[in-house]
């Protein structure tokens, strides 16, 4: 709803806030989104013309059209088309269509580098943010297994400094962004840039506008701005990276250690 670059520091903090908040600034008052933010009621009140609103009840009104309009009109765009009577049939062909295009885009030589800087990588950050978090959830879960260092950054804000403090060039980022990138997703490509750590972006943008390079751009078909967003194209290319992660020796062996613990332990720990 409106972009914090050229924002002072306090403004800055006030939007990320908010951008992470929305539902809760519907009720809240100028005096409760300082005390939350930690500034001068004064900074909440010159923020709003700074962003093109001109008070807080300005910026509600606009902030309840779009909770109202924007998801409605997905929701009814999925469901709703003359050409298919059966809600399942047109879900099905619009997750088939999906699939398609990001087979279209599909570049095995980017897929394998994605795959060699994970299996290279001393430690593998995860930056799942939003509706992405399931995605990196099972990255995490099964990476794991094959004993790679995997970490899922959870935090938000500057609070995410305490966890990539820890990138080195021996690490390697695998970052979600699906319709637009977070202010944290730039910090984070910003860092690993800096300190010569291998990135790895899953996007729905053919072309993801960053501040610093990254080196693996990964592209999956979520449908069109103004209809529902499906993840059944990300989870499928993720899905075929566990399984070609693990298809290596190390991978394997990790698997053997795995199904011996569970040979010991399958009275105590049924499955």
């Amino acid at each position: 709803m409106f972009e914090l670059d050229g924002l002072s520091q306090s403004h800055w903090k006030i939007g990320q806030w908010i951008l992470h908040n929305e539902s809760t600034v519907m009720i809240s008052t100028e005096k409760d989104i300082a005390k939350a933010v930690g500034v001068s009621v004064a900074s909440v009140s010159r923020f709003w013309r700074m962003v093109g609103f001109t008070n807080l009840k300005e910026f509600k009104k606009a902030l309840k059209e779009k909770q109202e309009v924007t998801p409605a009109k997905k929701i009814l765009k999925t469901v709703v088309d003359l050409e298919y009577r059966d809600v399942q049939a047109h879900h099905l062909n619009r997750s088939i269509h999906h699939l398609q295009e990001t087979l279209n885009q599909f570049q095995r030589s980017s897929f394998q580098e994605a795959i060699s800087i994970i299996q290279e990588a001393s430690q593998l950050f995860i930056y799942a943010p939003g509706p992405s978090l399931s995605l990196g959830e099972l990255l995490h879960y099964r990476l794991r297994r094959y004993g790679i260092d995997v970490r899922l950054i959870r935090w938000m804000g500057s609070e995410m400094l305490e966890e990539i403090v820890h990138l080195d060039k021996t690490s390697a980022i695998l970052l979600f962004s699906f319709s637009r990138l977070l202010r944290e997703g730039e910090v984070l490509l910003k860092h690993a840039h800096e300190s010569n750590s291998r990135s790895i972006v899953i996007t729905d943008q053919h072309v993801l506008d960053t501040p610093s390079p990254y080196h693996v751009h990964l592209y999956a078909e979520r449908g069109e701005k103004d209809e529902f967003h499906s993840m059944i194209a990300p989870l499928f290319l993720i899905e075929n990276l566990i399984v070609e992660i693990g298809k290596g020796e190390s991978s394997l062996h990790q698997m053997e250690l795995l199904n011996k613990l569970r040979k010991n332990f399958k009275t105590e720990l049924p499955r």
